[in-house]
Order: structure tokens, then C-alpha cells, then sequence
């Protein structure tokens, strides 16, 4: 389909004439190319980031000498933390402020509670003195591009610039200009107050800062300190195409014989302590250990003490995601390692690290013993889907959250890995913690050491690093906080990261906290291992420090239009991504790989637990009246048994616990969960068998008794 759907010439009852265009854009380049010749735009469009805007500015194809803007979704303060949360932010304010103050850029918000401006309009008046004037679809954002299946529709008008459409597109300018609020006025007249550089930075901090935007100082002090560090005070490698140069980077940081958070001249990273003065006094120990220091008014630190501070917060690294790139960037020290890559021209590239995932899997049956390789295969595998997706569960909240329906502590799980000692829990979080940091992190927080606390430590954390527990007792994991981690708790000012638990409890979860976790199931002993296969399980483990998986993964991943997902699969994006790395490495997935559905539901352990109570007799169906469902164990079993076949079922099943019996609300949900009709109905008959040699026996009984 060519660009250009259709073309004409109107004449107007003045005389005056315009080329009319009517187009389907498919691509960011196609839509730029009307502001080619631009010297001055107006328009109105309905979402847009601050950084973008400044970019407009730097586009080499463009000579845009002025711009003016009305973002038709977001009131002053909104913007303003949509600015704040940029990187480089205090670097973009001081360059969009500056275009401001020349008359280059002017930038209007709306009064969001009072309207919402969804408009897309463009005056853009070229360097001849011509016009193109659009209206259409498209928002001034690249973003709005992103993926192969976006495409608007453009309506473009190329007049001389005095046509009865000129005059009509003024005045629609007009008309939404009445809603906005200048931009930025505020900091403007600050900035003219100050009388020294050092005056200025702090007016920036503040400013950006703008009313708290945590309720926890530390979470805000945390945020800060990580926007004060500049691109130009840190080195950028990336893990797949500068990979010798990211390796050194993390040797250095594991050299003991320097100090990079030394603060020197040319390190310093200064920022304003406005606000945090709870916060430093309470983290003072801390914050000094990695000379982040306080002097004149002035928080002063070096980028590699911001980073070892922050990893030292939860034992977890600074890792970010910038929404805006499209990126995702892992501090150490003073580098940022970029974990983001375009696929490679080579798919067997992908194909080879695909077949280091599948290698280490298949280590279950291989090296472990089960009576069920398939189906432990397939946990261990959603558990590695599963950890590539948790460093973008805040990006995930981020487009839920435009949802009424989202409900964010059960959109975004937690993940329980559930087995015996020697189940490969331990080397598993290490493998998957080493794949999705390329080596860096190779430890994870144990049971002993996790407290109530750490669950708002990481909170206030600003980081989206999994926060990974082995071996926990299920008592530690709090019911009322894991219910309400997400909700009432994330804004979008802070990051916070994923929780990834495993534990060697016998039972699972409660259900209220079923629903808030993705339940994972290791049905393996690892624990005759030769020491061959030890050696051999070690190696291969060791491969994910240098593995590109998840950098691929990271891309794909970020080029998605992510919506709110299905209840029954809430991985549906992650699980995508990942049957495109098949499909480009051209390599047939396992049959135990869950591309299609959740391993869990797919291989439900609990159902065939009931399967095998139902099929050995172990318990008599009744089926009630009003569609209920009992299944009574009393002849085998007592009510604290019975308690493993309630935590059996997915919480979405209801059931209950009423003496030596399992009581579910609904027969029809029960029976389609279990989805074997033979072994329901040869369970009921065996019931009303029983029922029917008991009502026999019993008359029997009576009859001898007369």
C-alpha cells in the first residue's frame, strides 16, 4: 500500500486554492517528513514526554526554529513529574527551560479534571512562508510508532498560508489554547532570583521535586540521587556489542584495592537536601560508608558512591528502565551497563542461547530424579519467563494503570517456587539472577535474613531489580503487606521491584495470597548428584553470565504495545516475546516449553492430586442441589490432611474446608478445572454405590435386630 491514499486541489470562494492530502502513515519517518521544512509549529497533541520535546530541537533533519505545544493529557504537576522522572532530568528542565527563555519553546498543559484534549492538530509554517496543516490521529511522539501494526490516518492541508482553512485552524488553535496553562512559568521567574550557579542547581532540584512525590522520604531521597547523576559522569556499555568493555567494568568494580566512591573535582554529583533531612539522618551510617556526604547545604556524592549505596539499600543493584528510550541499564559504579540489544543479524546466535536455557532445564530428569520430567520442565522454564519479566513489572503498571478495571497486586505477581530440599531451588534463583544481570549479581537474599522491614526497604528502593528470598518460611511472607504491595503504594514516581520467594514448606500459600503469586512447582531431588554431574550442572549454570537472552528479550519486549492482560495469564507479553526468539532463531521450542499457557496451568500439580484421590477412592463426591460440591475424605482422612487438598486447588476454584471435607461453590467450575469426566463420574458412581450397600446394610441390620 502506497503512502498516499488520496490527493486533490480545493479552490475556496475567495479564489484561493489548497493541496489536500489524505494518508496513511505506518512509520515515525513518514510523519516526520511534514515538519521537513518547518521554521515555526503549533500544535496540539494529546501525549507527550518532555525529553521528546527537547529532542525535537536535536533532530538533524529538522530546522525548527520554533515550537509550541499543548499537551492535551496531563495538568502542570503531572508534567512535571513526568519530567522528573526522565533520565538526566535536571539537565532537560535547564535545556527546555533555556529554549523558553529565548521565545524558541513554549509548552502548555490542561487542567486534566477539567478536560482531557485527545485533539491532534499541527500548524506547521515552513521557511517560504507556506503551511501544512494536519489533522488526524497521530500524536507528536515517536512512541506512537512503535510496533508494526500501528498506523494512523492523516488529513494534511498545503496552502500558501492565507485560505479560508488557515483562518479555521487558527481559530481551532485558538480555542483549545483557552484550556492550557503555560509550562515551566514557575521555574522561570526562580530562576531569575538566583544569583549563582549553585543557587540555580538547587532551584532545579526543588522545583523538579515539586510537592513530595512519596510519602517515604527515603524513597524520595533514593530517586533523587539516582536523576543527580548525569550521562556525561558515566560510562555506557553495552553487555552484547560492547562486551569486553562491560566485563572490565564489572571486574573493576570487584577490584578492593581503590575506592571509586572518592569523591575527586571532576566526580562530584551535587544535589539540593530540601525535604530529605528525615531521610539522611536516618540513612547517615549508610550514605557515609559510600561517601555520599552532606556539607553547606549541599548533598555531595560521585556516581559510584550513589551506586553502591543504592546496591547496598537492598542488596539489589540499581537497575532502571527508561520508558522513553526504550532501555534498560544496570549501574555499577560509575558504568551503566546497557542490557537492551537489537536481535543479531545471526539467528543461531538466539538459537544457541535459547539451547543454553533448554540445556539447563533438562538437567531435571537428566541429573534430578521425578516421576514427572515434562511437566518440572515446564515450571522450571515458566520460572525463567518469569524472571525476565520482573524487571519490567513497574513499565507493565504504567500502561495498567490506564485501565479502571487493572487491579495491580494481582496484574503483577509475585512469584513462589514450591519444593523439597534439593529441588534445585537455590541454584535456579542464581541462574536466573545471573541471566537477567549478565553475571553481575550472582547472590541472592536468604530466608534467615528477610525481615518485615525489607518488604518496605524495597518499596522505597527506586529500583526494578527482583528482590529474590530463598528458602523462606511462608509465616515471613506478611499477608496484609504482600495484599497491598502495588495498590495504594506505586504512583509511577518510584520504582519498585518484584518479589521472587521460594520456600521448602510442605503446603502453599494461603489462597488470598495464591491470587497475588504465580505458584511454581519443583517436583525433582537433586540430591544423588555424581560429581560429574555436578561439574557439568555447574557449567552450564556458569554460561548465563555471558548470555544475551535477556538483552534480546529486553527489546522485544519494550517495542510491545503492552495492554492490560487476561486474569488467566497474566505473562502473556513475556510469553510472546518469547515464541518470537524461537521463530527468529528458527528453532522448534520443546514440547515442554509453556508458550501458549501458564506451566502451572497447564501442568497443575494439584489437579492431579485430585485426580488421584478421586481415581483411588479416597474420597465421595456430592453433588448438592443448588450446585455445590463436598468431598468427604472422613473415611481416610482428618481436617488437617484435608487442609493439603484445599491449598490444592487455585484460588479462583473457592473452596473451603468444613471438617474432614473440601466444600467447592461450584460443581461446573470444579469439574471443568479437573477436566477429566470419566474420573468424575466413576467417583460419583463409586458414591452412590456406597450409598446405595449402606441403605442396604442398614436394612438388613434392622430386619435381623426385629
Amino acid at each position: 500500500m502506497t503512502k498516499t491514499a488520496f490527493e486533490a486541489t480545493v479552490e475556496f470562494d475567495d479564489g484561493s486554492t489548497a493541496d489536500l492530502e489524505m494518508a496513511a502513515d505506518k512509520s515515525w519517518d513518514s510523519f516526520l517528513n511534514y515538519f521537513g521544512d518547518a521554521q515555526h509549529v503549533y500544535c496540539v497533541t494529546y501525549s507527550q514526554s518532555p525529553a521528546f520535546i527537547y529532542k525535537m530541537f536535536q533532530n538533524q533533519d529538522l530546522a525548527v526554529d520554533s515550537l509550541e505545544v499543548i499537551v492535551g493529557d496531563n495538568q502542570h504537576d503531572d508534567y512535571r513529574r513526568s519530567l522528573k522522572n526522565t533520565n538526566n532530568a535536571k539537565k532537560i528542565a535547564a535545556q527546555l527551560e533555556s529554549l523558553r527563555q529565548d521565545g524558541d519553546l513554549l509548552i502548555h498543559t490542561v487542567d486534566s479534571a477539567r478536560v482531557l484534549l485527545h485533539t491532534k492538530l499541527y500548524i506547521v509554517e515552513n521557511q517560504d512562508g507556506s503551511r501544512t496543516l494536519i489533522c488526524g490521529s497521530a500524536n507528536l511522539s515517536k512512541q506512537a510508532w512503535q510496533g508494526s501494526k500501528q498506523t494512523n490516518v492523516n488529513i494534511a492541508w498545503r496552502t500558501d498560508g492565507d485560505t479560508p482553512v488557515d483562518e479555521w485552524f487558527e481559530r481551532l488553535y485558538a480555542f483549545h489554547k483557552d484550556y492550557a496553562t503555560p509550562f515551566m512559568e514557575d521555574l522561570t521567574e526562580e530562576i531569575e532570583d538566583a544569583e549563582t550557579a549553585e543557587e540555580e542547581a538547587k532551584i532545579y532540584d526543588i522545583w523538579l521535586g515539586g510537592d513530595e512525590f512519596s510519602d517515604d522520604p527515603v524513597a524520595e531521597l533514593n530517586a533523587r540521587l539516582d536523576e543527580a547523576v548525569g550521562d556525561d559522569q558515566v560510562n555506557t556499555y553495552n553487555v552484547v556489542t560492547d562486551a569486553e568493555e562491560a566485563e572490565k567494568a564489572v571486574f573493576a568494580a570487584e577490584d578492593t584495592d581503590t575506592d571509586p566512591t572518592e569523591i575527586s573535582p571532576d566526580k562530584r554529583v551535587r544535589l539540593s537536601p530540601q525535604g530529605l533531612e528525615d531521610a539522611i539522618s536516618n540513612l547517615d551510617d549508610t550514605l557515609s560508608a559510600n561517601n555520599i556526604r552532606v556539607n553547606d547545604g549541599e548533598i555531595v556524592a560521585t556516581p559510584a558512591g550513589i551506586a553502591r549505596y543504592k546496591e547496598t539499600f537492598t542488596g539489589y543493584p540499581d537497575l532502571n528502565v527508561d520508558r522513553d528510550e526504550k532501555n534498560v541499564g544496570l549501574r555499577v559504579d560509575d558504568s551503566v551497563l546497557e542490557l537492551t540489544a537489537p536481535l543479531p543479524d545471526d539467528p543461531q546466535e538466539v538459537a544457541d542461547a535459547l539451547d543454553l536455557i533448554e540445556q539447563y532445564i533438562e538437567t531435571v530428569g537428566e541429573f534430578g530424579e521425578t516421576r514427572t520430567p515434562k511437566e518440572t520442565r515446564a515450571h522450571f522454564y515458566e520460572g525463567i519467563i518469569y524472571f525476565c519479566w520482573a524487571p519490567f513489572a513497574n513499565y507493565c503498571a504504567h500502561h495498567y494503570a490506564e485501565y479502571e478495571s487493572a487491579e495491580l497486586d494481582k496484574d503483577l505477581p509475585f512469584l513462589f517456587l514450591h519444593g523439597d530440599n534439593d529441588s534445585g531451588k537455590g541454584m535456579f534463583l542464581r541462574f536466573g539472577t545471573r541471566l537477567i544481570s549478565n553475571g553481575y549479581v550472582q547472590e541472592v537474599t536468604t530466608g534467615d535474613d528477610f525481615v518485615k522491614n525489607n518488604i518496605e526497604r524495597a518499596r522505597a528502593s527506586d529500583t526494578v531489580f527482583p528482590y529474590i528470598v530463598d528458602d523462606v518460611a511462608k509465616s515471613k511472607i506478611d499477608r496484609d503487606i504482600i495484599k497491598s504491595y502495588w495498590e495504594g503504594k506505586w504512583d509511577g514516581s518510584i520504582q519498585m521491584p518484584t518479589f521472587i520467594f521460594s520456600s521448602n514448606d510442605s503446603t502453599k500459600p494461603k489462597s488470598e495470597l495464591r491470587t497475588r503469586m504465580k505458584t511454581l512447582d519443583f517436583n525433582v531431588n537433586f540430591s544423588e548428584l555424581k560429581k560429574n554431574e555436578r561439574e557439568a550442572a555447574a557449567q552450564i549454570a556458569g554460561q548465563a553470565d555471558s548470555c544475551n537472552l535477556f538483552p534480546w528479550f529486553a527489546h522485544l519486549f519494550l517495542q510491545r504495545d503492552i495492554s492490560l492482560p487476561d486474569q488467566s495469564d497474566r505473562l502473556a507479553d513475556a510469553r510472546d516475546v518469547f515464541a518470537e526468539l524461537y521463530a527468529y532463531a528458527e528453532k522448534e521450542p520443546p514440547e515442554y516449553v509453556p508458550l501458549e499457557t501458564p506451566a502451572e496451568q497447564e501442568h497443575d500439580p494439584g489437579r492431579r492430586k485430585w485426580i488421584s484421590a478421586l481415581s483411588d477412592g479416597l474420597c465421595e463426591l456430592d453433588f448438592k442441589d443448588d450446585g455445590r460440591i463436598v468431598a468427604d475424605f472422613s473415611a481416610h482422612l482428618d481436617q488437617q490432611q484435608c487442609w493439603e487438598f484445599q491449598k490444592a486447588t487455585p484460588a479462583h476454584i473457592r473452596a473451603g474446608i468444613y471438617g474432614p471435607a473440601v466444600q467447592f461453590e461450584s460443581a461446573n467450575r470444579f469439574q471443568n478445572w479437573i477436566d477429566e469426566p470419566s474420573v468424575i463420574e466413576d467417583a460419583r458412581r463409586d458414591t452412590e454405590t456406597a450409598a446405595d450397600d449402606t441403605g442396604v446394610l442398614s436394612r438388613v441390620t434392622r430386619l435381623v435386630r426385629g
